[in-house]
C-alpha cells in the first residue's frame, strides 16, 4: 500500500512538472496571464548569451565597468476571439545588491501589443567600478494592462557573475579645466584612480607628460584592493601654467599609470587646445595696415625702342663779372684824354685861323 501510495504520488509530481516547466518558460506569471516574456537574450561586454531559460546563470561573467544589455521580448497571449490589446507595457530589470549591498534599477517601454502580437526593448547597465566580486540574482518584470483595465504581470529570474582580475588599476576622473586657453594662462587637470583588482597594489607610479608644453609629472603612491575604501582610490589635481610663447594647436596631455610591480600600464589622454594670443593677433593686424599702404609708381615709359630720345637740356652759364663805377673804369680815362687832346688841337687851330686873317 505504501509503495501504491508513493508511486502514485510521484506520478502527480510528473504530471505538474510539465505544467511548472511551461509557466517558467515565458516566465513566472504573477497575475492575468496573457502577457508573456517569450524571448530573453543577455550582451556582457561584447559576448551575447542567447535564448535564455527563466533562472539560468549568465554565460559570460562581467567586469568591473563592463556594459550588460537585457534585450526583453514580451507577447500578447490573447488570441484573435479575444481580441484585447495590451498597454502601457513596462519593463523594469533589477540587479540586487551589486552597488555597495544597494540594487541597480532600469526601466524602460514597450510599445502597445495587439492580440497575438510581440516586442521587444533592450536595457542596458554598467557594471560599477566599486564592486565586489560575487554572483548577483537579477529579476525582469513586465507588466501591462488589457482593454477591460485587467493588470497582467510577468516576471523572470537570472544570475549574474561578476569577477575581476587579479591586477587592474582604472581611471575614475581625466579632465582638464579649462580645455581651451590662450596663452600666458594656467589650467586645472583633475585626475583620478581607482584599484579595481582583486590584489593590492603598492609603489603605483602616475606620469603625466606632454615633451612640447615641457609638462612632466610623477606621483607614487599605494591602493588597497577593498573597493570601498577610500584608500583604493587616489585624487589629485595639478596646476599647469603655459608658456607664454606657445604657439596656438591641439596638445594631447598622457596620463599612465604603471603597476603590478612595473608589469602593467593604464593610459588615458586628453587635449588641450591652445588659441591664438590677443598679442600675436594686435601684431598681425598691424602687419597687415603696413601691407595695405599704396606706393605710387612713375608711369612706364611706352615709347617706342627705336626713337631717339633727346638728352637732357641745360643752361649756359655766364661768365661772372664784378661790376666797377664808370669813373673808375679803364675806357673812362682813356676818353678823357683823348678828349682834351683834341680839345688842344681844336684852339690851336682857332689862333692859327685868327693870325692868317689879321694879316691879309
Amino acid at each position: 500500500m505504501k509503495i501504491l501510495n508513493a508511486m502514485i504520488g510521484l506520478f502527480l509530481i510528473l504530471l505538474m512538472v510539465p505544467a511548472v516547466l511551461a509557466d517558467n518558460e515565458f516566465g513566472n506569471v504573477i497575475e492575468g496571464g496573457k502577457l508573456l516574456i517569450t524571448d530573453m537574450d543577455v550582451k556582457v561586454g561584447s559576448k551575447t548569451d542567447k535564448n535564455m531559460d527563466f533562472g539560468d546563470k549568465i554565460r559570460e561573467e562581467a567586469r568591473p565597468g563592463d556594459a550588460v544589455k537585457f534585450t526583453i521580448e514580451a507577447k500578447n497571449n490573447f488570441t484573435s476571439t479575444e481580441d484585447l490589446k495590451i498597454e502601457d507595457i513596462e519593463v523594469t530589470v533589477t540587479i540586487d545588491g551589486i552597488d555597495d549591498g544597494d540594487e541597480l534599477e532600469e526601466e524602460d517601454e514597450i510599445k502597445d501589443l495587439k492580440d497575438g502580437k510581440n516586442n521587444d526593448v533592450t536595457v542596458e547597465f554598467v557594471i560599477p567600478l566599486e564592486v565586489d566580486e560575487d554572483t548577483y540574482d537579477v529579476s525582469i518584470e513586465v507588466t501591462g494592462e488589457d482593454e477591460n483595465g485587467t493588470t497582467h504581470t510577468v516576471e523572470f529570474d537570472l544570475e549574474l557573475e561578476v569577477e575581476k582580475e587579479d591586477n587592474e588599476i582604472k581611471f575614475l576622473r581625466n579632465s582638464l579645466t579649462p580645455s581651451e586657453i590662450k596663452c600666458g594662462r594656467t589650467l586645472q587637470l583633475s585626475t583620478a584612480v581607482i584599484n579595481t583588482g582583486q590584489d593590492d597594489e603598492d609603489d603605483v607610479v602616475l606620469e603625466i607628460t606632454n615633451a612640447e608644453l615641457g609638462i612632466s609629472l610623477r606621483e607614487i603612491f599605494d591602493l588597497t584592493s577593498d573597493a570601498f575604501d577610500d584608500d583604493s582610490k587616489f585624487r589629485k589635481t595639478f596646476t599647469l601654467s603655459m608658456p607664454q610663447d606657445v604657439a596656438p594647436g591641439i596638445y594631447p596631455l598622457q596620463s599612465k599609470v604603471t603597476f603590478n610591480d612595473g608589469s602593467d600600464t593604464e593610459t588615458e589622454t586628453t587635449e588641450l587646445l591652445v588659441a591664438q594670443c590677443e598679442i600675436l593677433e594686435e601684431d598681425e593686424e598691424e602687419e597687415e595696415e603696413e601691407e595695405d599702404v599704396v606706393v605710387v609708381q612713375s608711369p612706364v615709359d611706352t615709347t617706342p625702342s627705336d626713337l631717339i630720345t633727346a638728352g637732357a637740356v641745360t643752361t649756359p652759364s655766364l661768365p661772372v663779372t664784378e661790376e666797377k663805377s664808370l669813373f673808375e673804369s679803364s675806357g673812362f680815362l682813356v676818353a678823357l684824354v683823348v678828349g682834351e687832346v683834341l680839345l688842344v688841337l681844336i684852339a690851336i687851330l682857332l689862333v692859327v685861323a685868327v693870325v692868317k686873317k689879321r694879316s691879309q
